[in-house]
């Protein structure tokens, strides 16, 4: 099915009641053990971005998913969050890829002489693979080695996976909403993104969350360019 979409910045245009209402129902739809007030509160109130980018999804005029980026500067780097979740029938993690991707390059752009990196966490094994799959660059992954303490800088208190002597895990208290079956198909997939995750983060269904990073620089568009190209 073909989506619909509505791009808001939240330094020109934001969230209309309405709008941050049906969120909420998305939100509560699709993550539990937080409430829909706490979890905007965290990712579409606070004050350290100093800008936000939100895509819209909708199904005959109904909203039925989000992906929101934010842009915060640490020190001498910017570092890119996100957050995205989409109504069961409707998920589907290449819908975010391409504007992921591009709102992550046009922030590099404007300030090329600074470190831009992708740091934040991913609840969702699909979510991880529909991102890893399409990146040249991502850490951790199986083909990939993390530069050295990089995770200890990004993620400084959180775990280490013993599946990779990786400080990439981060417990957050809450769940995505999948179904019994949904959890089977996912540890038993032959994915090799999503089988890599369960072995990195097996208590992913249990409040724990995998850290990824991803570089945002010129080797990274180019050599992402040229592996969606291949593909």
């Amino acid at each position: 099915m073909t989506l619909t979409t509505r791009d808001l910045t939240q330094t020109k245009q934001w969230l209309t009641q309405v709008q941050r209402s049906d969120i909420s129902n998305i939100i509560a739809a699709s993550f539990a053990n937080i409430a829909p007030e706490q979890y905007l509160a965290k990712y579409f109130d606070s004050d350290e971005p100093f800008e936000r980018k939100l895509r819209l999804y909708y199904a005959d005029n109904k909203l039925v998913g989000y992906c929101l980026l934010t842009f915060s500067h640490e020190l001498d780097i910017t570092v890119i969050g996100a957050s995205a979740a989409f109504l069961p029938y409707y998920r589907n993690g290449g819908n975010t890829f391409v504007f992921s991707i591009m709102h992550s390059v046009l922030c590099w752009l404007k300030r090329p002489w600074r470190k831009h990196y992708y740091a934040d966490t991913m609840l969702s094994p699909a979510m991880y693979r529909a991102i890893a799959k399409k990146t040249a660059t991502i850490w951790p992954h199986f083909a990939h080695p993390a530069p050295a303490g990089i995770f200890e800088k990004f993620n400084s208190g959180g775990e280490v996976s013993v599946a990779n002597s990786l400080r990439c895990l981060v417990s957050v208290n809450r769940t995505s909403n999948y179904s019994p079956q949904e959890l089977e198909t996912l540890k038993n997939s032959d994915k090799a993104e999503i089988k890599y995750y369960c072995q990195v983060n097996p208590e992913f269904n249990k409040g724990k969350a995998l850290f990824v990073i991803i570089p945002i620089n010129l080797t990274q568009v180019l050599k992402t360019l040229w592996k969606n190209l291949l593909n």
